[in-house]
């Protein structure tokens, strides 16, 4: 896969949610719920949802890449390669849970598919080893998908997303060998979010949950 290869996939969903607008219908129907959860910036909120979309599918190979360039410099390639090989199938052989229309919808899925297998991989290294494994954080740009994506879906994805890291990392002996790989160090690489990820003055956070009188 290569950065070309996702980008005309976007042009292509993009020009197809231009003549359907199903995409951005649907955020709008979502809107009142999103709004309890997201602090969305911009006059439009669904264009500004609609850009962080794109922006968000469209940096699935540059974290590949990254991820690659990382292991192959630290010396865990070898082992970080599956990973990166189911991350790609996700795009370019999508499991049947998944729409195969191609529109920002079915890309978005796939898009949330690698990047939180990569997370989970990170969580399950950090949580074993004390650090994470790969140079880049994407929590708050995958919970952001999460609630566009629709909490039924989404949990649905998730549960595919535990059974295939737990079937990469399925023997609890391999840990020990891994205390001996390099790592990335906690706190480093690069770091993903709404903001980061949307377009300039069209940002999109996680709306912080306020505090309840007891």
């Amino acid at each position: 896969m290569t950065a070309v290869n996702i980008r005309e996939m976007v042009n292509r969903a993009l020009a197809q949610e231009q003549r359907s607008g199903e995409l951005r219908s649907r955020l709008e129907r979502a809107m009142p719920q999103l709004h309890q959860r997201l602090d969305i910036h911009g006059e439009e909120p669904a264009e500004t949802l609609l850009a962080f979309v794109s922006s968000y599918i469209a940096s699935v190979p540059g974290c590949l890449m990254l991820v690659t360039a990382a292991s192959k410099r630290l010396g865990f390639y070898d082992y970080a390669a599956p990973f990166l090989a189911v991350a790609e199938d996700f795009f370019l052989a999508p499991p049947s849970e998944l729409d195969e229309d191609g529109g920002l919808m079915a890309l978005l899925d796939e898009a949330f598919l690698a990047h939180r297998l990569l997370e989970e991989i990170n969580d399950r290294h950090l949580q074993h080893l004390g650090r994470p494994l790969l140079p880049l954080d994407m929590t708050e740009a995958n919970t952001i998908a999460h609630h566009l994506i629709g909490d039924t879906k989404a949990t649905r994805l998730e549960h595919l997303i535990q059974f295939t890291a737990d079937r990469l990392l399925h023997k609890e002996h391999l840990w020990e060998p891994l205390k001996d790989l390099p790592g990335s160090q906690a706190g480093g690489g690069a770091h993903f979010d709404g903001e980061s990820l949307g377009a300039p003055g069209r940002a999109v956070r996680l709306r912080l949950a306020e505090a309840r009188p007891v």
